[in-house]
């Protein structure tokens, strides 16, 4: 697989390692290889906001995995994403907003 390839996220899910929450999704390359890519810090930290998750406190319940499943897959399956190889592990990020388009269509505008 080619470093920096585009993808698609198919599956997404929480995890706990070390204490840590990390984030483990499939992502089907446009070679249509699937490949399994960890979710970095900082885009963790964009998509799940810590503070409200758990206020000021610095620990959080294991049971609160079972919250940030769902919406993690709300906010990364069917996404694409670019993947790479760092270290004998995969990690993926999302695609910048400078690429995201939005279109007018008439379905979409208030009457």
């Amino acid at each position: 697989m080619k470093k920096g390839t585009k993808g698609v996220v198919l599956s997404v899910r929480p995890e706990l390692q070390a204490e840590r929450l990390k984030v483990v999704v499939v992502v089907r390359t446009d070679s249509g290889e699937t490949v399994e890519a960890h979710m970095p810090d900082r885009e963790l930290a964009a998509l799940l906001s810590r503070s409200i998750l758990l206020g000021s406190g610095a620990t959080a319940h294991p049971s609160l995995l079972d919250t940030m499943a769902p919406i993690l897959a709300r906010m990364t399956e069917g996404r694409r994403v670019r993947v790479w190889q760092y270290k004998e592990r995969w990690f993926f990020s999302f695609q910048p907003w400078r690429g995201v388009r939005f279109g007018n269509t008439e379905s979409t505008r208030s009457a």
